[in-house]
């Protein structure tokens, strides 16, 4: 047969054997193996069960603060960002707030602690006794209950100076920056507290008030309207108002407590008409300028700045060319299409020729 070898009367395959050595099942390493992954499955059940246990702590322990918030300071209701400035430092005994709790169901007290902005109060280390201190309690640590819709009232900022952490001598130009800790029912003690037993509330001391204005106009303005102009300060973005006031002597000390006018943020400038002065002809009076930046809820509560540098303004009739004694206006007309003695005009001639001309052109189309 081709293609085949014989031998004795057998036929011989011409593919070659396989060089691999197969060996004989065995029952014992099979055994052997289940046994050990038997026990690798044990200890991935007992991992997930301790981390499984852990979790929630620690959960608890990155879980983020309430967001609690200082909502009317001396019956003044207050914004997202929470000042106390220079008026309030002045008498800081008779300045109160009122401290709203977030999520506060089932809180019937808390105690209040406070410390600079991102000071980490929940952190035990951190309310240890450190010179100076890091986190302070208010008032010794009494516990505070809570009023209806977790409001705490009758809160004087004395309290808060009295910690020694929080300061009105500070120089910062947009303010210090504080945060108020309100611990739920549980004193703080010793130990670091979870997220979901404690809030924080952000504020601000702000006694820093603008800097003096330079006016750029000329220290003397003649006419029926006065424009008074200034370099905008340095932290212009922080001086929601500007106000001019009026002094007769040209002394700052004369001002009147009211400004006479006001103007926004953003703005250098503003004009002053001699009819609002009720200046005559001939009468003067000074002006000055004050910034007032924006430590307060209600635009103009801030921190007022110094007077500007008076500008003299003096009345004076603003007259038109016609109306100027020495120009003679005997041929000057109220309108182009009138003359003086009140006869048409070459204008109204004009106009009514180009109006005959307008006409004719689509008549003919």
């Amino acid at each position: 047969m081709s293609g085949l070898g014989v031998e004795e009367g057998r036929i011989m395959s011409v593919c070659p054997r396989p060089s691999r050595k197969y060996e004989a099942f065995e029952p014992a390493p099979l055994a052997q193996g289940l046994q050990t992954w038997g026990r690798m499955q044990n200890g991935f059940l007992s991992l997930i069960t301790c981390a499984t246990l852990l979790l929630p702590a620690a959960s608890a322990l990155g879980q983020d603060p309430q967001q609690d918030a200082i909502t009317r300071i001396d019956d003044v209701n207050q914004e997202s960002q929470v000042f106390f400035n220079a008026s309030h430092c002045n008498d800081p005994a008779n300045t109160e707030y009122i401290l709203t709790l977030a999520n506060f169901d089932g809180v019937r007290e808390a105690f209040l602690w406070v410390g600079g902005q991102q000071d980490n109060c929940q952190s035990s280390e951190n309310r240890n006794d450190n010179i100076p201190p890091i986190c302070a309690p208010l008032a010794d640590s009494q516990s505070r209950v809570l009023g209806p819709n977790g409001n705490i009232t009758e809160l004087p900022l004395q309290e808060l100076l009295d910690t020694g952490v929080v300061n009105c001598e500070n120089g910062a130009t947009t303010g210090e920056a504080y945060e108020l800790y309100a611990f739920r029912n549980t004193a703080p003690g010793t130990t670091d507290v979870t997220g979901d037993g404690y809030g924080v509330a952000a504020f601000k001391v702000d006694v820093v008030p603008p800097l003096q204005l330079t006016i750029t106009n000329l220290p003397e303005v003649e006419g029926s309207s006065f424009t008074l102009s200034w370099n905008s300060p340095v932290d212009d973005e922080n001086v929601p108002q500007y106000r001019v006031y009026r002094s007769d002597t040209g002394n700052p000390e004369d001002v009147g407590d009211t400004p006479i006018a006001t103007t926004g943020q953003g703005s250098n400038s503003i004009t002053i008409s001699a009819g609002s002065l009720q200046l005559e002809d001939g009468a003067a009076t000074f002006l000055l300028v004050s910034a007032v930046d924006n430590a307060a809820t209600n635009v103009g509560d801030g921190n007022e700045g110094p007077l500007s540098e008076p500008t003299r303004v003096i009345g004076a009739a603003t007259f038109g060319f016609c109306d100027d004694p020495n120009v003679d206006c005997s041929g000057c007309s109220v309108s182009p299409l009138r003359r003086p003695d009140g006869q048409p005009g070459s204008g109204l001639w004009v106009v009514g020729l180009v109006f005959a001309i307008v006409l004719g052109w689509r008549l003919r189309r």
